[in-house]
């Protein structure tokens, strides 16, 4: 199946290449204009005429690993018209996404001084300086980075482009308890503004399993009280979960402190009736 495109366009230093990160899944190629300027494209300077055949070039990337079944994140100031009409004529599915901040906004996030170089006439043709930005005439999807925080202009990408990118998440377990470990993993997803279903198994109670699948839904809900993207649900219980004590583990990285956490010790430190009250491995 055809891979599909992701292009974030905007001023410089307006967020692109932040929220483009958080949109990287694993099938997901992210090409980024900076990088393909210093690599494939150092030939080319900042004229219009070679700011269309940078753009030119890394659509014709991104068309080739659609073909091959990858999706592509594309963060790329084009500034003009024009160029994003080319864009969408050599793309079969491409998404737009304009990520707006003004340019003071801009220019204060800019810690290579790029806007203050440009200013003081060290660099030409620098976008929001002495090179335009013509704005959308139509906007596909908007997202305002000077009031919006990262992770909530991750969410709305996600959500708005739901079948560009499935966000959903489901982690399947019997979180006895939801310790440190399992957050981290969890956490992977959640703080990228992935929708994520917590799935509970509904274990019989035992010396192993001391909570049942009611209090440890109540003892997760509170603890991701404040992201609205993760839900609960209980399960019946399983034989076999296929991905083992190192759930995810082997797709995000964590520290190996994390990764030898066990459920067992923290139920050992910890008693029942203290888990309950709330504390999480908080130590």
């Amino acid at each position: 199946m055809p891979g599909e495109t992701v292009w974030l366009f905007g001023l410089p230093c307006s967020g692109k290449t932040t929220l483009a990160e958080g949109l990287i899944g694993p099938n997901t190629v992210h090409l980024d204009g900076d990088y393909l300027r210093n690599t494939l494209n150092s030939d080319l300077g900042f004229s219009k005429e070679d700011r269309t055949e940078n753009l030119r070039r890394a659509a014709g990337i991104a068309q080739a690993l659609n073909e091959q079944g990858f999706d592509v994140v594309a963060s790329f100031i084009t500034p003009y018209r024009s160029q994003r009409e080319l864009i969408d004529e050599k793309l079969e599915d491409v998404s737009f996404v304009y990520v707006n901040a003004p340019v003071e906004v801009c220019e204060d996030r800019d810690v290579k001084g790029m806007y203050e170089r440009a200013r003081n006439g060290e660099i030409d043709g620098f976008t929001g300086v002495d090179a335009p930005f013509e704005e959308p005439e139509e906007v596909e999807l908007e997202v305002r980075t000077a009031t919006r925080s990262k992770e909530a202009g991750i969410e709305t990408i996600n959500r708005e482009l739901a079948l560009k990118f499935d966000p959903s998440h489901i982690f399947i377990g019997r979180w006895q308890p939801l310790h440190d470990g399992h957050r981290t993993i969890i956490d992977s997803a959640a703080d990228n503004g992935k929708d994520v279903i917590i799935a509970i198994r509904d274990t019989e109670l035992s010396e192993e399993n001391p909570f049942t699948a009611k209090e440890r839904r109540e003892l997760i809900e509170d603890v991701y009280a404040d992201h609205p993207n993760v839900e609960t649900m209980i399960i019946p219980d399983v034989d076999t979960v296929a991905i083992g004590r190192n759930v995810g583990y082997s797709v995000v990285s964590v520290p190996e402190e994390v990764a030898q956490i066990s459920g067992t010790d923290t139920r050992n430190r910890y008693g029942k009736r203290e888990l309950l009250a709330g504390r999480h491995l908080e130590d």
